[in-house]
């Protein structure tokens, strides 16, 4: 079941976003069978069968529970539950009673880590965000990564890979283990193995996007620093799974710790550059229609990103879908939503100029005064930043 969002106009791509928040949380490794049988045979599945088999199911149960997917063998039910990758409704993110981003009760204390692992495979610079200040690092705090994974990559990544799968099977418990599967998964992501993501990508990808409901906000904010790496690294395999990453990368922005929320904004602004950008607009118009605050916030922030690098022609064609959202937004009673619109308003000037203009005629005269000011401010900042640049090329 693939999109073609190219083709969709915002209600369609509103209409097939409805529903799959439900799937996502009743998707659930309730046991090890899924991933008893060697997770390496995914590739080899026949995926049109997969779909074929999905396509019917979806049909007679509207619920998308576990029941309508389920096949003969785990790993042809693991296959088909790939298929549910489409994206959920904008509506689960809206309303004055919006959930909040904490499907489990946190505890007060998180678990310790292998400062050393981290280091070397993490991001260097932002490890420190992941230590505990109420405790002292010892050598019973650290994290010892099970042996499995010790020998990490002079192993077949294939086999590794797999151990480190069903190691991530287990939500919410063994969380100094996970922490280390998924430490070792971003040594595996920055390497070149195309086998390994042939086979792999779609288990992958559900369990991280499940893991971000994880109760311990230190493996939430890892498995979002683990995405974000895929993402630079694998970006061409997201195009039939762009839509659920982009909602669920924004929907950790509600989340109640600071370094979830920092990690959620670093891949959302990997999504805006790996995904192809119509899909992103086409995927991100609704959201910023339809969400509450920080969601929409989020999204107009992805939004302005992705128009930065679009062109003008294609960004033209999407103005109608693009524009009501930013004009809502001018009306927001957040003061950095009705900032960051101005922001997207102001992308969108650079790469069509004038032909902005006659889409804006609902902004008031005193907005219209704000808006042309960034306009002119943003110019200013480019031509300097231009002449700059002639005047070190010619130095």
């Amino acid at each position: 079941m693939e999109y073609d969002t190219e083709n969709m106009n915002s209600d369609e791509i509103y209409s097939s976003l409805r529903g799959v928040t439900e799937a996502i949380q009743s998707f659930s490794y309730r046991s090890q069978e899924d991933l008893n049988e060697p997770i390496r045979q995914e590739g080899k599945r026949d995926d049109a069968a997969g779909r074929e088999g999905v396509a019917s199911s979806l049909g007679s149960d509207p619920r998308l529970g576990l029941d309508a997917v389920e096949g003969g063998g785990g790993r042809t039910a693991l296959d088909n539950k790939t298929s549910l990758l489409n994206t959920p409704s904008p509506r689960s993110f809206s309303g004055p009673r919006g959930r909040e981003f904490a499907p489990y009760g946190y505890g007060e204390t998180i678990c310790s880590y292998d400062k050393t692992a981290m280091k070397e495979a993490v991001f260097d610079d932002d490890v420190e965000q992941f230590r505990d200040g109420r405790r002292q690092e010892s050598g019973e705090n650290k994290m010892t990564l099970p042996k499995v994974f010790a020998p990490a990559l002079s192993h077949d990544h294939s086999d590794l890979v797999a151990d480190l799968l069903k190691e991530l099977s287990n939500h919410n418990e063994r969380s100094e283990e996970r922490k280390g599967a998924l430490v070792e998964l971003l040594k595996i992501t920055r390497e070149d193995s195309l086998a390994v993501w042939d086979e792999h990508f779609k288990t992958i990808l559900l369990l991280l996007l499940e893991t971000l409901g994880d109760k311990d906000h230190t493996i939430r904010a890892l498995a979002l620093r683990l995405l974000k790496e895929i993402l630079r690294n694998q970006p061409a395999r997201f195009k039939n799974y762009a839509e659920l990453t982009i909602m669920k990368t924004l929907e950790a922005h509600k989340d109640s710790h600071k370094e979830v929320v920092r990690a959620a904004e670093e891949a959302a602004s990997t999504l805006a550059g790996s995904i192809h950008p119509e899909q992103c607009i086409k995927v991100l118009c609704p959201i910023v229609q339809t969400a509450d605050y920080p969601i929409n916030l989020a999204a107009i922030k992805m939004q302005t990103k992705v128009i930065e690098r679009h062109a003008k022609d294609s960004l033209l064609q999407l103005l109608p879908d693009i524009i009501p959202g930013l004009l809502q937004g001018y009306d927001n009673t957040e003061s950095s939503v009705r900032k960051a619109s101005v922001f997207c308003l102001v992308a969108i000037y650079s790469v069509i100029g004038e032909d902005l203009k006659p889409h804006l005629a609902l902004l008031t005269g005193s907005k219209m005064k704000l808006l042309n000011l960034y306009i002119k401010r943003a110019q200013t900042t480019n031509s300097n930043s231009s002449s700059s640049s002639d005047v070190s090329s010619h130095s």
